[in-house]
């Protein structure tokens, strides 16, 4: 129950399941921290995530993994850590482990690092664990950093590399069956019903709030498809086809549960924590990482909860210089 509650995100649960283990007198093994700092990274409990990977060696005597180190990166680098997450891989035992650099790339991207970034894509290179996920994650870091030369220099390592995006599908199941839709899907036999639909619930969608991320990637990821249904920003992502066939073909209040084989991006998320709120429906969407549940124009993963958490943090480095400043302003010395 612990690793089900830390994979859906649930680290509250989690963590209320554990102490009611430690209570009933179960002694706790790897997998059982594994659940909890998945659970912590993902709401954002950053000192419990903290603790609880601290009391695996000094209370239960228990040597963290490479997982259990993955999930303490995650916890900092999702708060905006980045400094702590950095300093984490550098304690790993096996730092030339990928997994570790990929979750920093994963982190400079939702704070859009450009420094980290390229360190994590470099050790990555180093370690010739370079996937087009990684170059996707690393061409939006520029982007969203303005960066047209980082741009230039990722067209030339993906021509040298020769690297290739992975399909990108999404299925969702109604009445029984399974129906599977890709990138600007038009195979499917109900396609001019889908596309109609989900004119609809984009529209209601902006009117619940919806605004859709525009990234300016300059055609980079198209040029990499080579026959493939690689998911570009300018594309229409798969979920929102599944999502907006299971509106459709399904009664006014029916949860959708949908299941992608790559990670959900900023805009999907968006899209979907406003359909969810505009149409009254609870929707789960399984991607490449984790369960994601939408009810009511919020999801599980606590997305806003970790901006809420960085701008938290700003606004309290704010207040420290303001304090700063006026002190020296009131000190005796400076009237």
């Amino acid at each position: 129950m612990i690793h089900e509650f830390g994979v859906h995100g649930l680290g509250n649960d989690a963590i209320s399941f554990f102490e009611q283990m430690l209570l009933a007198g179960i002694r706790p093994n790897s997998i059982t921290f594994l659940g909890l700092l998945c659970g912590c990274s993902h709401q954002g409990l950053v000192q419990e995530g903290i603790d609880y990977f601290h009391q695996m060696s000094s209370k239960f005597n228990l040597t963290p993994g490479i997982k259990h180190y993955g999930c303490l990166v995650d916890l900092y680098g999702r708060a905006g850590r980045l400094d702590k997450a950095l300093e984490m891989i550098e304690t790993v035992p096996s730092r030339d482990d990928p997994v570790v650099w990929r979750i920093l790339l994963g982190s400079s991207k939702i704070h859009k690092n450009v420094a980290t970034g390229e360190k994590a894509m470099m050790n990555l290179m180093r370690l010739g664990a370079l996937t087009a996920g990684d170059c996707v994650l690393l061409s939006t870091i520029y982007a969203g950093a303005n960066y047209p030369s980082g741009f230039a220099k990722m067209r030339k390592l993906i021509k040298t590399l020769g690297v290739k995006t992975t399909p990108g599908w999404s299925w969702i199941e109604i009445s029984n069956q399974v129906h599977k839709f890709v990138v600007d899907d038009k195979l499917h036999p109900d396609s001019m019903q889908v596309y109609e639909k989900l004119e609809e619930v984009t529209k209601r969608a902006a009117s619940a709030g919806y605004v859709k991320e525009e990234a300016v990637i300059l055609n980079l990821l198209g040029s990499w498809s080579e026959g493939g249904y690689s998911e570009t920003p300018s594309s229409c992502h798969s979920e929102k086809l599944a999502i907006a066939y299971g509106l459709a073909k399904t009664p006014e209040g029916t949860s959708l549960r949908i299941v992608k084989n790559l990670r959900v991006c900023k805009d999907c998320h968006s899209f979907t924590k406003f359909v969810s709120k505009a149409f009254n429906r609870s929707i789960v969407v399984r991607d490449r990482v984790r369960f994601h549940h939408f009810k009511n124009g919020v999801c599980s993963c606590g997305r806003l909860s970790v901006r809420r958490m960085v701008a938290i943090d700003e606004e309290i480095s704010i207040l420290k210089r303001s304090r700063f400043v006026l002190q020296l302003k009131t000190h005796p010395m400076n009237r």
